[in-house]
């Protein structure tokens, strides 16, 4: 996998989980603005994080901060971009 950002319009974490293959690729960037700067993935679904729920907000501070389990499954491993 290869992500080329911007530094100054990115920060990011990516995350490999999963028990057994096939495994999955998800994470988290924050953008500065309200758009995707400069590059979109097509391969991703992107979704806008509404920081106004408490939910999404605790789930975002997890994953800064660091997190064993992701959606339930195991981290195997995980990068930050920025």
């Amino acid at each position: 996998m290869e992500v080329d950002v911007d530094c100054n319009y990115a920060f990011g974490k990516m995350f490999l989980i999963g028990s057994q293959p096939p495994f999955k690729v998800k994470g988290l960037w924050l953008f500065h603005g309200q758009e995707i700067s400069r590059f979109i993935i097509d391969d991703y679904e992107w979704k806008k994080v509404d920081i106004s729920d408490k939910a999404q907000e605790m789930l975002v501070n997890q994953i800064i901060e660091g997190i064993q389990l992701f959606e339930g499954e195991p981290v195997l491993y995980d990068k930050f971009f920025n």
